[in-house]
């Protein structure tokens, strides 16, 4: 028999959504009860299953909707008319103060931290959608120093490297600091081309070798 919707079906879900979230930040997805998500969004336990079917449900439509947004993201920056170095700047922006609201910072920790609870199949789709994003910033990365492509082993860490700056920053910024999260992912975004800028590659390939063992020499 199909589920009966009330008018107030969506906002009600997202509440559900949004207190799983906060709960699967702070105490992780196993140590968190459907009793406990219940608790927090004001309803029943029967209320949840109104909505989800299971715990595994609630976090996918989780962080499928969480990845959907990011990708809105990177899809309205890098689909832009702009200079590929000015849509690297509009995207970092846009992201951080993404990452920076209160409800997509619960969720990106969950992200980050609970993608091995997903079901094999939903844990495939993230992952398909993550490493689509991560391809859409190395061409763009491209697109910024061509020159890069005759160095293309160094083109994917230094994508994982620009997300891994990013991706934290929910953990310690703090919506009372001086600087507002446009401000930040501005300075986010110059420090990364700046580098980029200034890339020796010879120099990293160097001084990433092991040293030399005295005894050998």
């Amino acid at each position: 028999m199909a589920r009966t919707r009330s008018q107030d079906y969506d906002s009600i879900k997202q509440t559900i959504l949004e207190s799983a979230a906060r709960l699967f930040a702070e105490k992780g997805f196993a140590s968190t009860s459907i009793n406990e998500i219940a608790a927090a969004a004001g309803l029943s336990k029967a209320g949840i299953y109104h909505y989800f079917d299971t715990k595994n449900e609630i976090l996918r439509d989780m962080l499928v909707q969480h990845l959907e947004v990011v990708s809105d993201v990177v899809d309205t920056a890098l689909n832009s008319s702009d200079p590929p170095r000015e849509k690297l700047l509009a995207f970092t922006r846009m992201l951080v103060e993404s990452y920076t609201r209160p409800a997509s910072r619960n969720e990106n920790t969950v992200l980050l931290n609970e993608i091995g609870s997903l079901d094999p199949k939903d844990r495939e789709f993230v992952i398909a959608s993550e490493r689509r994003m991560v391809r859409s910033v190395e061409r763009l990365l491209l697109g910024i120093q061509p020159g890069l492509a005759k160095h293309e082993d160094y083109a994917r860490p230094l994508v994982m490297l620009f997300f891994g700056m990013l991706n934290w920053t929910d953990h310690w910024y703090s919506a009372g600091g001086r600087m507002p999260p446009a401000e930040l992912g501005a300075l986010a975004a110059e420090v990364f081309l700046n580098g980029l800028d200034h890339m020796d590659y010879a120099a990293v390939r160097k001084r990433g070798q092991p040293p030399k063992d005295p005894a050998k020499s």
